[in-house]
């Protein structure tokens, strides 16, 4: 395989309802469904959708979910609502029911295995409502936690990484918005990349990454749309990647996920460098296992298709196994 599908394989979660994008549900299950059956289908991860919305897809994707022992089944990351405390007092009444839909919704798919619920998202704030939401989370589910405040992760990453790898519990950032005022600057998402690496804990991103590369775009799909810098996408993976492996400062991070030229990133099918710094294909394919899990994104045609107009990446390189290529 080369480096580049280890890279990308599976690396985007298609959010599809989520603004800018903010498709009705029935469009974004058909979108996911061509998506799955196209030569880009190596790239695509899960399907987000609110745990409050599983009846909904459930439902409208009827007739398009998988048959057959053969094919693999629909993956659904849920949004859940998170656990809310005043006063040292929890409420965990509505992050309950979604656990309870989750629960029910794969216990409905347990024979079929048509589709399944293997992740759920929420916002998880502080220490306390992280264990909490650890203590309450759906068995058998990856739990992604989203820490809001990236002035100071660390002491949230440290927490998380208590608990072991096979409960399956990561962190999550966001690293954009609809408005530049929602994009965090590029100090705060590499303490964060540099926390998770420090603590060995993996983690995922979300919003802001339709593009490859750092560089000002609009942030909506208006023509009139306001521009920003926004992040890229390989710039965080590329950040990760190199954080995990050498534990570099957070100044190397900022400078990794602040270039905007692509030929500074030396990618070929055998390593993965940043000036003297290296990450062999191996180590990619384990390192997505366990520190970068994926991006959201509201497009998936976007990330898919400019990846494959960056200078010396290919079809090829990025969606191809390597199993009929010499």
């Amino acid at each position: 395989m080369t480096l580049m599908f280890q890279l990308m394989r599976a690396a985007v979660d298609y959010a599809g309802l989520f603004p800018p994008a903010g498709l009705p549900l029935n469009e974004v299950i058909a979108n996911y469904s061509n998506y799955l059956q196209s030569g880009e289908r190596s790239m695509l991860g899960r399907l987000i959708v609110p745990a409050s919305r599983l009846g909904e897809y459930e439902a409208a994707a009827e007739e398009l979910l998988p048959r057959g022992n053969r094919t693999d089944p629909w993956r659904i990351s849920a949004l859940a609502p998170p656990i809310e405390e005043e006063s040292g007092t929890l409420d965990c009444r509505k992050f309950s029911t979604a656990v309870d839909t989750i629960l029910s919704f794969n216990e409905r798919h347990q024979n079929d295995q048509r589709t399944i619920v293997d992740a759920m998202e929420v916002p998880a704030p502080t220490i306390n409502l992280i264990k909490a939401t650890i203590e309450r989370r759906a068995d058998g589910v990856s739990s992604f936690l989203e820490i809001p405040d990236l002035s100071n992760p660390e002491p949230m990453i440290e927490f998380i990484s208590q608990f072991p790898a096979s409960n399956r519990i990561f962190a999550k950032i966001r690293t954009g918005g609809i408005t530049a005022d929602l994009i965090p600057p590029p100090t705060d998402v590499a303490r964060f990349i540099a926390a998770c690496a420090k603590h060995e804990v993996g983690f995922k991103a979300t919003a802001g990454l339709h593009h490859p590369i750092r560089s000002r775009y609009r942030l909506t799909y208006e023509d009139d749309a306001p521009e920003s810098k926004l992040f890229g996408f390989l710039n965080v993976f590329i950040a990760t990647m190199i954080a995990f492996e050498h534990r570099v400062s957070v100044d190397k991070l900022v400078e990794i996920l602040s270039c905007e030229d692509p030929l500074k990133f030396g990618l070929d099918d055998h390593r993965l460098r940043w000036d003297n710094l290296e990450v062999s294909a191996e180590r990619v394919a384990e390192i997505r296992k366990r520190g970068i899990i994926s991006f959201g994104s509201c497009s998936f045609l976007e990330p898919s298709s400019e990846l494959q107009q960056l200078p010396n990446v290919s079809h090829a390189s990025v969606f191809s196994d390597g199993s009929s290529m010499s």
